[in-house]
């Protein structure tokens, strides 16, 4: 049988062009993804000071590409632009030409008021992929409101549902603008998809903050809708209410579990010298092993768990859950992950760069392996043709 894997430099992507008018995190992200399966990205940029990620001011001694900046953008092309000046402009239209994506955040009715807008591209570019990302859409009355990731967190619910107690909690890192970047990124490819089965109608793809943070919490939406009622807090806890699917604390350290099942949990039991917590009257009798404990937790039984596994070493807890087959991790942070387990999963997705990231999957010959770094300010570019 013929081998048909492509070789690596033919990527997916190859010969597809983006010219990329977005920044900080949601946009890039966008283009990145598709960055990384072989797409060319021509970043266009503020004369001056670029993505505001690039930090020029306020960490000069990273020469405008610090780390966060090279997570995201690492591979593109650099181009700057006063796209308020008319001679720029017409630059930009100029570099729109041979460009197959274009892709902008600003906030709604910007890119028509510059003369960016899909019908201005579609002037120069008329099969072109026109891509807007923003915080809560392009129409409706709250289109035009300024949109950053935790705000977004708060108005959706997300926020109110970390933690178990105490004010509200956002998610440690910026979920929103990653799924927001990931939701862009899916949907060019699903244009490009398109264009190459032949449609050659008008594609304009409306991707925003709100519909991307509600796809994250699809499930939870789901139960809200269902019951009228806004999800309780669960804290630490897994979502299927079992007695053992929650993170405990240890004598030195925190272990999460998930021990959903009943045959799980009798493991888990059995680990903790506890074995009659999975009997009556903590839990009903003729369970069989693969019942799912739905609901099951109560305080009763979640003290006595406790107060056995806070007898025992997070490591070594950690290990013998593992061998019976109970999925658990000891709480670690992202250094220790990095400097733990990361080396330990051969072939993670993680280019030469060391701050920028592949796409979250792997496959033979879709994923550049090339070095590439990220753009100085401007690097690239002088005139439409040397794009």
């Amino acid at each position: 049988m013929t081998n048909r894997t492509p070789p690596a430099s033919h990527l997916p992507l190859d010969g597809v062009r983006i010219l990329d008018l977005t920044h900080v995190i949601a946009g890039p992200m966008a283009t990145h993804q598709l960055c990384m399966m072989g797409a060319e990205v021509i970043k266009v940029e503020r004369p001056g000071e670029g993505d505001g990620m690039r930090a020029i001011r306020t960490q000069p001694d990273q020469n405008g590409v610090p780390p966060a900046f090279r997570a995201l953008n690492a591979g593109k092309k650099s181009v700057v632009l006063d796209l308020k000046a008319a001679k720029d402009r017409d630059h930009l239209l100029a570099l729109a030409k041979s460009c197959h994506v274009f892709v902008e955040n600003f906030r709604p009715g910007a890119a028509k008021r510059l003369g960016l807008s899909a019908s201005d591209i579609r002037r120069v570019r008329p099969d072109v992929i026109y891509c807007s990302i923003s915080g809560w859409g392009q129409t409706g009355e709250l289109s035009r409101l300024p949109a950053y990731d935790h705000v977004i967190q708060a108005a959706t619910g997300m926020m109110a549902m970390q933690g178990s107690e105490g004010p509200p909690v956002k998610v440690g890192f910026p979920v929103v603008d990653t799924a927001t970047g990931m939701s862009a990124a899916t949907a060019i490819l699903a244009a490009l998809l398109r264009r190459a089965n032949g449609d050659t109608s008008d594609i304009e793809i409306d991707v925003s903050m709100v519909d991307s943070a509600m796809l994250l919490m699809a499930t939870v939406y789901a139960q809200t809708i269902a019951t009228n009622a806004a999800p309780p807090r669960v804290g630490n806890r897994g979502f299927v209410g079992s007695p053992g699917a929650s993170t405990f604390e240890t004598a030195d350290g925190h272990v999460s579990i998930a021990a959903n099942t009943m045959g799980q949990f009798r493991t888990l039991c059995s680990i903790v010298g506890r074995p009659d917590l999975a009997l009556p009257p903590y839990l009903p009798g003729g369970l069989s092993n693969t019942d799912f404990l739905f609901n099951l937790a109560s305080p009763e039984l979640g003290s006595e768990l406790s107060a056995e596994i806070r007898k025992l070493e997070a490591a070594e807890f950690e290990n013998a859950l593992i061998a019976g087959g109970v999925a658990a991790a000891r709480v670690r942070d992202l250094h220790e992950f990095l400097t733990e387990l990361h080396p330990k999963t051969p072939g993670l997705n993680v280019p030469e760069e060391p701050t920028a990231l592949m796409p979250g999957f792997r496959s033979d010959g879709a994923l550049r392996q090339d070095r590439c770094h990220a753009p100085l300010l401007g690097e690239h570019i002088e005139t439409p043709e040397t794009a």
